[in-house]
C-alpha cells in the first residue's frame, strides 16, 4: 500500500511539473503575439481612419505626454513621437504622418528597445517638438509648436 501511495505521489508531481511547463510556454507565446504582429514576427499595419494628420495641423494642439502610444494609435502626439525618434536616429527618417504604423514601431524598437511609449519617457536631451518642454506629473498643457512670432 505504501509503495502505491509513493507511486501516485510521483505521478501527481510529474503531472504538475508538466502543467507548469505547458502554462509557461503558452504565456510566453501570448506575450510575443502583440497587436499587429503575426506568428512570423512580421508587422501588419492596422486600418487607420481616413484622416489627414500633419505637423502644421498639429500646431497649437494640446499634447498629453503621459498617453501610452502603441501600434494603431494616431494623432498629434504620434507626430511628436516620430519627430523625436528621427532626432535620436537620423537614418531611415520617418515621415511625420501621425499614424503609429509598423515603420514607427520598428524605429521605436531600434531606438528605445520598447514596443510602446509615452512622450514623458524621453529624456530632456531627446525632446523635440515642444518649446521649453518641462515634464509634469499628469498632463502637459503646453501646445505643440507654440512659438512666438518675431
Amino acid at each position: 500500500m505504501e509503495i502505491k501511495t509513493q507511486y501516485n505521489t510521483l505521478i501527481l508531481i510529474l503531472f504538475l511539473v508538466l502543467m507548469v511547463y505547458v502554462l509557461r510556454k503558452m504565456t510566453n507565446e501570448n506575450k510575443s503575439k502583440g497587436k499587429g504582429i503575426n506568428e512570423n514576427s512580421t508587422c501588419e499595419n492596422p486600418d487607420f481612419p481616413e484622416v489627414l494628420i500633419n505637423a502644421r495641423d498639429c500646431r497649437g494642439s494640446i499634447i498629453d505626454e503621459n498617453r501610452v502610444m502603441s501600434l494603431g494609435n494616431y494623432g498629434c502626439d504620434v507626430v511628436v513621437l516620430q519627430q523625436r525618434l528621427n532626432k535620436l536616429e537620423q537614418i531611415n527618417i520617418l515621415s511625420p504622418s501621425g499614424f503609429f504604423d509598423c515603420t514607427t514601431l520598428e524605429k521605436l524598437r531600434r531606438v528605445k528597445e520598447v514596443g510602446q511609449i509615452s512622450l514623458s519617457n524621453f529624456q530632456a536631451e531627446e525632446q523635440i517638438g515642444m518649446d521649453s518642454f518641462k515634464p509634469m506629473a499628469n498632463y502637459n498643457t503646453q501646445r505643440y509648436m507654440d512659438v512666438e512670432q518675431i
